[in-house]
């Protein structure tokens, strides 16, 4: 994900219904959706879909491929909230700075992606992944509307400015 193409945004908190599913991402960002759609289309609101988001929770590298948790998402409508508390979980997208990349063509395409920002993301100049933030994956337009090819999405790196450098202290000269 070092890319040029990369822009600083600025994602506000947002409330979303997710589902989430625990093992390596490339198995389970399917499995999460599915299972969210099922849910959508289930009570009715799967056609009226607005942005998705995807929230890849751990960086395999420190919890192992088994112990990565991925939220599937959709922002929460007032009418919904009291089912989503009953049948799914509620959750606030954690606002702040994130790197973003936009990514045209099939969704599948973000899978690859999301396992391995974690290993390749180099934060610009000045600034560090925030592990205390997941990576957000915004799926900006609904598949049953768009062509794979001209579908739209975001892969998004919480980024915070890096910490100071503390240089040790040199004896002064006498």
């Amino acid at each position: 994900m070092n890319n040029p193409h990369s822009v600083l945004v600025y994602l506000r908190p947002t409330r979303l219904i997710y589902v989430r599913e625990t093992g390596p991402y490339t198995d389970i960002i399917p499995k999460a959706w599915a299972k969210l759609f099922a849910w959508l289309n289930d009570n009715g609101l799967y056609a009226s879909l607005g942005r998705g988001y995807g929230l890849a929770r751990d960086n395999p590298l420190e919890v192992g491929l088994e112990n990565c948790r991925y939220d599937a998402c959709v922002e929460v409508r007032p009418e919904l909230e009291d089912k989503a508390l009953r049948e799914l979980g509620v959750a606030t997208l954690p606002g702040g700075a994130y790197a973003c990349r936009r990514l045209t063509g099939s969704y599948d395409r973000m899978r690859s992606l999301v396992a391995n920002v974690y290993s390749e993301f180099a934060p610009p100049a000045g600034l560090c992944f925030d592990e205390n933030r997941p990576v957000v994956s915004i799926y900006v337009d609904n598949p049953n509307r768009y062509r794979d090819v001209d579908l739209r999405s975001d892969i998004c790196v919480p980024i915070v400015a890096a910490d100071e450098v503390v240089y040790p202290k040199f004896a002064e000269s006498a």
